[in-house]
């Protein structure tokens, strides 16, 4: 999925929020805003994500390499050209998702459809993409 209006536009009823930054650290965090997974034992280069109760840290593009550019998403929804890089179970207590990154570069706060979601991270790049769309699906 290419950043542009038009695919904004065709996706405005369930877009939740967007931006494009430098990643110091290569580094994406969509979380509850008041998680404190700590991610201990994730090793970046054995897998490029890594899943807590309430949160993701994602491998991205890192800043001397160019920008990212972040979607989120009221799914389902399969965006085109990207690949499925997770699935998962994400819960968020407010129905709130915080996506941002360790050094400011980066902070959405984002309300929700609901407090239990599926999660899907799409991206162009196993290891470090530089587009990212989370899709969040509402548990019943």
């Amino acid at each position: 999925m290419t950043f542009n209006l038009s695919n904004v536009a065709l996706l405005a009823d369930s877009f939740y929020g967007a931006g494009m930054v430098r990643f110091a650290h290569g580094l994406l965090v969509a979380s509850a805003p008041t998680s404190t997974d700590a991610h201990n034992e994730w090793d970046p280069g054995v897998a490029p994500i890594h899943a807590g109760p309430d949160s993701l840290y994602i491998s991205v593009r890192q800043a001397a390499s160019g920008h990212v550019g972040v979607v989120c998403i009221e799914g389902p929804y399969s965006p085109p050209g990207l690949d499925k890089l997770f699935a998962g179970e994400i819960s968020l207590p407010d129905a709130s998702l915080a996506i941002y990154d360790p050094n400011g570069a980066m902070g959405l706060r984002l309300p929700v459809a609901g407090k239990r979601n599926r999660i899907e991270v799409y991206g162009d790049d196993p290891e470090e993409s530089s587009q990212v769309c989370i899709v969040l699906t509402e548990i019943a």
